[in-house]
């Protein structure tokens, strides 16, 4: 019998000092980083084949995150991808990165022709055991005080992973995992395989999920009952969040959008960007004047 984990293909390019109590960044790679088309079978079977030059880089994107690697101290921040892509793909996504100039200290991808052999063809697009499994792999690498940055979209399910991830971190265990699990129809060896990784790991002191950044394709509008999660239009008004929140530097909002500009598009909607920021925090003069154009 192949384990659930056997199909989680995961790197960790990142030595960190012991005791390392800073923030780390998860970034999910399909509709979040790049245009990767797998709503239907024909996108998925040709997502492997594509070169680093076919992939498309989502506007705003790869300014954002070398910001966000860089950050603002003398060391990069940790940043980590995740992909519900096939593991064949990991070279491709790697060059795809290099070109352009963007550094990462691991990516995760999905095994799915072994899901496809096992017969488990439902779990090829099912995201939530498979994410959560990455994501308490890499949980175990840092200390408690370590603070999690999370970016994602709303094709999947991303928000609802991520807010759960904080919630194993901070105690779900047992019989309430495994019925939050069974709700979410995850699979039952990837169940298991779950409440193992989270009986090996401390239960932390209160969640420590810090945000969780949401690029909207399907409802921009949507008002989320977790204050942590910003609904992003573009991704201008999560840089001007993240700048606000001192994670990057307040540079960093005129090269997004200055991308954004160059990618096509307008500047209504670019304010619109800045207006849903602003729904949520408040943008000093200076940080706003980052966003129009010079």
């Amino acid at each position: 019998m192949i384990e659930a984990d056997a199909f989680v293909d995961q790197s960790d390019d990142r030595g960190l000092a012991p005791g390392f109590a800073g923030d780390i960044c998860v970034w999910d790679i399909d509709k979040t980083y790049l245009d990767t088309r797998f709503s239907t079978w024909r996108g998925l079977v040709r997502i492997p084949i594509e070169l680093a030059i076919d992939k498309v880089a989502l506007p705003g994107s790869v300014p954002l995150l070398r910001a966000i690697r860089r950050g603002r101290g003398s060391e990069p921040v940790p940043l980590y991808f995740i992909s519900g892509s096939p593991k064949q793909l990991r070279r491709s996504i790697e060059r795809k990165m290099t070109l352009d100039g963007v550094g990462f200290d691991g990516l995760t991808f999905k095994d799915q022709w072994g899901l496809a052999r096992a017969r488990r063809f439902a779990d090829i697009r099912r995201q939530v055991g498979y994410k959560l499994t990455a994501l308490l792999s890499y949980a175990k690498r840092f200390e408690d005080s370590a603070r999690w940055w999370f970016f994602g979209d709303d094709v999947e399910q991303d928000a609802e992973i991520f807010q759960l991830f904080g919630r194993v971190l901070a105690g779900l265990r047992d019989r309430a995992l495994r019925e939050t699990l069974e709700r979410q129809a995850v699979h039952p060896l990837d169940r298991e395989a779950i409440l193992a990784q989270a009986s090996r790991l401390p239960v932390r002191d209160a969640d420590p999920v810090e945000r969780i950044f949401i690029l909207a394709h399907r409802r921009p509008d949507a008002e989320p009952d977790d204050a942590r999660i910003a609904i992003m239009p573009t991704f201008l008004s999560g840089a001007l969040e993240l700048a606000r929140d001192g994670l990057i530097e307040a540079s960093a909002v005129a090269a997004v959008a200055k991308d954004l500009r160059n990618r096509g598009w307008a500047e209504r909607d670019l304010e619109a960007s800045v207006r849903a920021a602003e729904r949520r925090c408040r943008l000093s003069p200076e940080l706003r004047a980052q966003a129009r154009p010079t």
